[in-house]
């Protein structure tokens, strides 16, 4: 499908266009109204995303134009404009949607997907996966010949995971695409769903996990590369999307323009300093500031869009006087601090207060609890009570946990068997246990069935609390891999089976890019073959020992050679642990995790 972008803030256009291009999609980007018509002429688009205020002629009216030639896709209007009249105005000149900057990069393709998807649900086949065949026109689904009885809702999730099979959609991205136009519900109400789909695919012969989770990251249909590695690495996304990685690497590219813009803010106070303001520099700044409020949020600075369509609000169809310039200067100043932090970096507290806490008491302690609840309030937690397993279970499949305190009594089975099926279903999710007296062999079954840490009852609440924010925060920094072999198929069975560990894994086939991916990737950990060809793994960990920066980065190879004299190579040259292949996905995954604690306890 073909997309147009018609806004003249092109490195924000050339940002939205990489994301479109990596969900497939043509993009061609147009800066002013004339150009725009020389697309709509020469090209069929599916989809325009429209800007507001060009150089030459207002976004409306173009609609209005674009319409009145009797052209029929979908158009978007993309503005910092935020007027309930403005919006209005819009969707009567032909509009079909109206976004405003500064926006989401995920909440807006998202849109895009489903202005497409209603544009062509009129006129599309059939689409089949397997034995399901899904006809748009009808809204009916078939599994050899058999009707599914499938709810709105649960028909919408099947044809967007149909519709784009090598997709992984986030419950956000599910909500955004289903949920149009309505009240949005919670993430909670995407699971339901998926649980009410997999439970009717399964009840006409199809595999429970049809459609598959991807943890941390969303849903979609189950391929063949789950159970075979037959496909080559230039044929796969090799991860799932990492959002603020993306948007960090977005910014590098769009920051030295962001500050050109502010110069040109701070240009026009010291012209206002030196009571020689023109009409010419008022009108550049309240342009730099127009497109500051509307890109700044979409890299993850919300407070800076903020200040700098206060900025341009106020020199706006106002003749600046000598009074103005403290306003000015602070808002400049303010910017400029803003744009000092990292992208999303003045947010994190804010997010870090969205936890969910579920605490399991079988004693049914209600001082205890009370206690608890209150600290997890005091820390931004939200808090759930469970008495027994059964009741634990039951929020469990209601509710999304970010972490588990279990007051246990060892020995006891069925918690461990318990905690051990929760560990599986969800790695992430730390789990921390209150136990009186807890034996050795009690701490290795805890660790075994997936616990991260036992606190000695009785333990203050605050402490207990404590230590369960402190175990997210490193639990919830996702680990950097860099992971260099020449074996494409190793390498894509690496990934997939690390998926479920929450590691930001980065692969590499070619060892001469070694040093040029290292420095953009900044990994945690390095994997390294020893069989390579141009330079082999140990010449990589020698040339990575011999530098500063670098030395003291954990190395760990990864060889199907088993001779000692080998792997006393490999640990000379500054190796920190040597694993043979073949080897699961599992047990690397808990090399590296315990490599990486003890670096961690180090520092």
């Amino acid at each position: 499908m073909r997309i147009l972008l018609v806004d003249d803030d092109e490195q924000l256009m050339e940002a939205l266009a990489s994301k479109l291009v990596e969900q497939r999609y043509a993009v061609d980007i147009a800066t002013t109204g004339e150009m725009t018509w020389e697309f709509v002429l020469l090209f069929d688009f599916d989809l325009v995303v429209l800007d507001w205020m060009l150089p030459d002629i207002d976004g409306v009216e173009l609609c209005q134009q674009i319409r009145a030639e009797g052209y029929t896709m979908p158009i978007m209007l993309l503005t910092a404009r935020d007027r309930q009249n403005d919006k209005v105005l819009a969707l009567d000149s032909g509009a079909d949607d109206y976004v405003v900057k500064p926006f989401d990069f995920e909440e807006l393709t998202a849109r895009i997907r489903a202005l497409l998807r209603r544009e062509i649900s009129i006129s599309s086949p059939i689409l089949e996966w397997g034995n399901l065949k899904l006809d748009p026109k009808t809204h009916e689904v078939h599994h050899k010949q058999q009707l599914l009885p499938l709810t709105p809702k649960e028909y919408g999730m099947l044809e967007l995971f149909m519709r784009h099979p090598q997709q992984v959609f986030s419950p956000g991205a599910v909500i955004n695409n289903l949920w149009a136009g309505e009240d949005p519900p919670g993430e909670e109400a995407v699971r339901t769903h998926i649980k009410g789909l997999r439970q009717k695919l399964k009840a006409v012969g199809m595999a429970k996990d049809t459609i598959k989770t991807v943890y941390g990251v969303g849903y979609r249909l189950k391929t063949d590369d789950d159970n075979h590695t037959a496909e080559t690495l230039s044929q796969l996304n090799p991860q799932p999307p990492k959002r603020t990685a993306d948007i960090n690497q977005i910014w590098l590219q769009f920051k030295d323009l962001a500050f050109e813009r502010l110069a040109s803010l701070e240009k026009l106070a010291i012209a206002l300093a030196e009571n020689n303001v023109t009409a010419e520099l008022q009108a550049q700044a309240k342009n730099s500031a127009h497109k500051l409020a509307g890109s700044l949020g979409c890299f993850g600075f919300p407070e800076g869009s903020k200040i700098a369509k206060q900025f341009e609000l106020f020199v706006d169809h106002n003749p600046l006087k000598p009074e103005d310039l403290e306003q000015l200067t602070n808002l400049t100043t303010s910017l400029r601090a803003d744009l000092q932090h990292q992208p999303f970096e003045k947010i994190k507290d804010v997010l870090s207060k969205n936890i969910s806490l579920l605490i399991i008491d079988p004693s049914h302690d209600p001082n205890l609890d009370q206690q608890l609840m209150t600290e997890a309030d005091n820390h931004g937690m939200k808090t759930h009570i469970a008495t027994d397993l059964t009741q634990a279970q039951r929020i469990l499949e209601r509710e999304s946990i970010d972490a588990l305190l279990h007051k246990i009594v060892f020995p006891d089975g069925e918690d461990l068997e318990f905690l051990e099926q929760l560990h599986q279903h969800q790695p992430n999710v730390p789990i921390v246990a209150i136990a009186e007296s807890p034996q050795l062999f009690d701490r290795l079954n805890f660790a075994r069935s997936g616990g991260n840490l036992i606190l000695q009852h009785p333990v203050e609440p605050l402490i207990a609390v404590k230590a369960i924010s402190e175990l997210m925060d490193n639990l919830g920094k996702a680990n950097k891999v860099l992971i260099i072999d020449d074996d494409p198929q190793l390498l894509l069975s690496l990934l997939i089976s690390l998926e479920p560990w929450g590691f930001e894994i980065n692969i590499l086939d070619k060892s001469t890019q070694f040093w040029e991916v290292l420095e953009s990737t900044e990994p945690d950990i390095l994997v390294l073959d020893i069989d390579m060809p141009d330079l082999n793994g140990i010449e990589l960990c020698q040339i990575l020992r011999s530098d500063r920066y670098w030395q003291h980065l954990p190395v760990l190879f990864l060889s199907v050679h088993q001779d000692n004299q080998t792997k006393n190579q490999a640990f000379n040259m500054g190796a920190d642990d040597y694993i043979c292949k073949p080897v699961t996905g599992s047990v690397l995954a808990n090399r590296i995790l315990n490599r990486l604690k003890r670096i961690q306890s180090q520092k």
